[in-house]
C-alpha cells in the first residue's frame, strides 16, 4: 500500500493492547535511503502523564517511534508493543523550546 504523508498525518495510533496512544503529527525519512524511518506522534495527554512526557496546556506531548515496531497501518497505525513498553524501550523527547 503507497500513501502519502498528508493521507498519515492525524492518524490515530493505538498501541498493542487497544489503548489509544495518540496521532501521526511526522514522518521521518532517511536521506539517503529516502525510507521512513520514524513517526513522531502527538501523544494523548493522559499517555503523556502515563509515560512521563513533558506537555502543556498549549502543546501535546511528543515521541518518536521507529517503524520497526509498527505492525499495521490502515485506518488506524497499530503498534506491535503495549503502552507501558514504550516507556522502556523508547526515549521520550518533547518538542525544543525554540519551536514554541
Amino acid at each position: 500500500m503507497r500513501l502519502a504523508d498528508d493521507n498519515l498525518r492525524g492518524r490515530t495510533i493505538i498501541g498493542a493492547d487497544g489503548q489509544v496512544i495518540g496521532e501521526v503529527a511526522a514522518l521521518f525519512l532517511d536521506s539517503e535511503t529516502w525510507r521512513v524511518e520514524s513517526l513522531q506522534v502527538k501523544l494523548d495527554r493522559a499517555i503523556a502523564d502515563q509515560l512521563g512526557a513533558s506537555h502543556s496546556i498549549f502543546h501535546a506531548g511528543t515521541l518518536e517511534i521507529p517503524v520497526r515496531i509498527v505492525q499495521s497501518v490502515g485506518d488506524t497505525v497499530v503498534l506491535s508493543v503495549v503502552v507501558d513498553e514504550l516507556r522502556r524501550i523508547l526515549p521520550v523527547e518533547s518538542e525544543p523550546a525554540s519551536a514554541h
